[in-house]
């Protein structure tokens, strides 16, 4: 018995030994092979860290290369004493130099018994200069981001906002985060145990930061001036509680303005998007008789009535078994131009009784009511537009005058876009394309085409309709001197909680100019005028023909165009404005002096103008006699013409040399030329445009251009 105790304690121990020995085994298996892979990641992340480096957000900038939106670094750097070594002299220096200050500055600030001193707040670092700082022991860098709004005029919800973290939280910030972010470098870091020098740079693989790129949008800042002024103008002088207006481009679908007032004041800095909805984008409106020009489309398209079809207006107010339904004047027998022209809603009732709704309807969704445009913002609205299923006996006529439909200002000008442009409905275009950092375009942004809504000759017959509504009709006061108009005024009540509410109403204009060759479509919408401004031909019309004359008066943009006179507004006082008689034809500018009452010094030649004197806009006193300059018709080469040199010129100088040598232009930017495609001296077809590239510039800047210019021209 003695015996088998001490064997037995033995087996025990031998089994307990073994057992230890084999969870020991079994662990450092695990630790060493099964899960190596975690746990050296588990060890990694309490030895190093990553130091993130943040990359720098891209700007937005308009089509002519204006800052919208650009990124602002700085930083500020601090030091904890008794981690930094003093003796370190490349760390001195370098240290010193990104905080410009000596070096004896430095230590001195640093010999005080501080546990962390801050040696400067908005510094401006290099790449190179951030990098070497942030492996220095001792030293935090941490930086700055202000993103900065220098232009004013652009509604805040367009351009967007951006969060703490850098990322865009609404408008364009937010829609093309993917291109404006880049990408965040990192810098590895360890820290030894027990080294009280803390952080300490490790030789491993670091990533630096890929910058985001530029936008450049289609928005041009000297249209969208034009239209913010005149819109907080309109506000204030017709009471209205605030309004929209948006200007586009009918060809490529470019929005070019963008307003909306009263401007709302909301953080740049946000983490949420509230307050930052675009109402021309996401407000719901009845678009009133302006959207008449859908109606009678349809009307003509499907071959349901002609032009010259005549309808009787019953003198301002008729009852029918739906309902009754009144104009605004006695109307007696009209055509259905007519009805257009005088906004009959009796005759376009009638027009369109007998069609089918469903017909109607898929008219109305095939020039994007009832859906997204697709414009590249966010929160988009669809509108309200109700299937034929649900009508009653009174939406089909209430929708044909626009009541019943809710539409959106980007809809309503993306339809007039598509009457313009012959029949093709386009996606609106607020981005042109993406730059690198080089100004290398990495992206362009076509137009899109959706689908082609009507035939050229309904186009043409729509187009036509529009122009006598300015002539004639109920938008008179939007012509414009010099410039030919057409378009459409609305007017209807406003719906609050589902009814109609007495003495509020939304009135519009919405028109595209030249009438023949149309080059931007303009809406005007105000909220509440007071009486007697809540027609759209007695406010919103003359808004629309303010923001034109100032886009003719102002820019480029109509000078290629046919630009005959219409509705001559008769001069105010004893000094009268002059119009615009550039590209006009001798008989075309003597006719519109003599509707103006002034007198023109012209060559009897047969030509366009191609310069004159004193420039458009410029107000002149009664008798003050206007000189022409006439390219003659004959003297034009029909051979290749050789380009003048034109850099260092102003626009319109450089637009002058061109025209008198029988030569068009495309102007890229404002200011100055600061240089041109083809070069001086080159020969190309008279058919092919000269571009030219502007930018603002020094007085000294351009005399030396000047003189060059002037010495390449012979």
């Amino acid at each position: 018995m003695s015996e088998l105790y001490p064997r037995h304690r033995l087996n025990v121990l031998s089994i307990a030994v073994t057992v230890v020995i084999g969870v020991i085994v079994y662990r450092l298996i695990e630790l060493q092979i099964v899960d190596h892979e975690r746990y050296i990641a588990k060890a990694k992340r309490q030895w190093y860290v990553k130091h993130r480096i943040p990359a720098r957000r891209g700007n937005i900038f308009d089509r002519n290369g204006f800052p919208l939106a650009v990124m602002h670094w700085t930083y500020t750097v601090g030091v904890t004493p008794r981690s930094f070594s003093v003796g370190d002299k490349k760390a001195v220096a370098c240290l010193a130099e990104a905080c410009d200050m000596s070096k004896n500055a430095l230590r001195r600030r640093l010999a005080r018994d501080d546990a962390y001193v801050q040696l400067g707040r908005d510094l401006h670092l290099t790449e190179d200069q951030f990098s070497k700082l942030s492996t220095l022991s001792g030293v935090r860098v941490d930086p700055n981001h202000d993103r900065l709004y220098p232009y004013e005029a652009m509604p805040p919800q367009l351009v967007g906002a951006i969060n703490e973290e850098g990322s865009g939280t609404a408008g364009i910030e937010l829609a093309f985060q993917s291109i404006l972010a880049g990408e965040d470098g990192w810098l590895l870091e360890s820290q030894l145990p027990g080294d009280p020098r803390g952080f300490q740079p490790v030789n491993a693989p670091g990533r630096k930061p890929r910058d985001g790129n530029d936008i450049y949008l289609t928005i041009d800042t000297r249209i969208q001036s034009i239209v913010d002024f005149e819109l907080e103008q309109a506000i204030d002088r017709y009471g209205a509680r605030g309004g929209m207006a948006i200007v586009v481009e009918p060809e490529t679908g470019d929005v070019l303005a963008i307003s909306e007032k009263p401007t709302r004041e909301i953080s740049r800095v946000a983490s949420k998007a509230e307050g930052f909805a675009l109402r021309s984008v996401n407000c719901i409106y009845e678009p009133g008789s302006t959207f008449k020009l859908i109606t009678d489309s349809y009307l003509l398209e499907s071959g349901k009535v002609d032009p010259y079809d005549a309808f009787y207006g019953e003198n301002g107010e008729a009852h029918f078994d739906f309902g009754t339904f009144h104009d605004d004047h006695e109307f007696g027998w009209l055509t259905f131009k007519e009805s257009f022209v005088h906004s009959s809603n009796i005759c376009t009732i009638k027009a369109a009784l007998g069609t089918r709704n469903e017909d109607f309807y898929r008219h109305i969704l095939r020039f994007g009511f009832g859906g997204r445009t697709g414009i590249d913002l966010p929160a988009e609205s669809r509108g309200t537009l109700r299937e034929p299923g649900i009508w009653s006996s009174r939406s089909l006529p209430s929708i044909a005058i626009g009541h019943e439909v809710g539409v959106t200002a980007v809809q309503m000008a993306m339809a007039y876009c598509a009457v313009a442009n012959g029949g093709n409905l386009l996606v609106p275009r607020i981005a042109l394309e993406a730059r690198d950092a080089k100004g290398s375009v990495i992206d362009r942004f076509p137009p899109v085409m959706v689908r082609r809504v009507l035939s050229e000759g309904t186009a043409r017959m729509m187009r036509d309709f529009c122009k006598e509504v300015v002539l004639k009709g109920t938008g008179m006061k939007a012509a414009v001197n010099g410039v030919e108009v057409a378009g459409k005024t609305g007017t209807s009540q406003k719906v609050v909680s589902g009814t109609y509410q007495k003495g509020k109403y939304v009135v519009s204009f919405a028109g595209f100019t030249p009438t023949e060759e149309p080059r931007i479509v303009c809406l005007v919408v105000l909220d509440e005028p007071v009486y007697p401004y809540y027609w759209g031909g007695e406010s919103s019309a003359i808004v629309f023909s303010k923001i034109v004359e100032g886009i003719n008066l102002s820019t480029d943009l109509f000078y290629n165009a046919g630009t005959e006179s219409i509705a001559m507004g008769k001069a105010r006082g004893e000094r009268k404005r002059v119009p615009s008689f550039l590209r006009l034809t001798a008989e075309a500018a003597t006719d519109l002096a003599a509707d103006c009452g002034l007198a023109v010094q012209c060559p009897k030649a047969k030509g366009i103008v191609y310069s004159q004197i004193p420039d458009p806009g410029t107000y002149v006193d009664r008798g003050e006699e206007i000189k022409l300059m006439i390219r003659a018709a004959e003297a034009q080469p029909k051979e290749p013409q050789r380009v003048p040199g034109v850099a260092g010129l102003s626009i319109r100088e450089a637009r002058r040399l061109l025209l008198a040598c029988g030569l068009d232009c495309i102007v890229r930017g404002f200011g100055i030329v600061e240089r041109q495609d083809p070069a001086a001296g080159s020969f190309i077809s008279r058919t092919a445009k000269v571009i030219l590239y502007c930018n603002p510039r020094s007085s000294a800047e351009t005399n030396e251009g000047v003189q060059i210019a002037d010495g390449a021209g012979h």
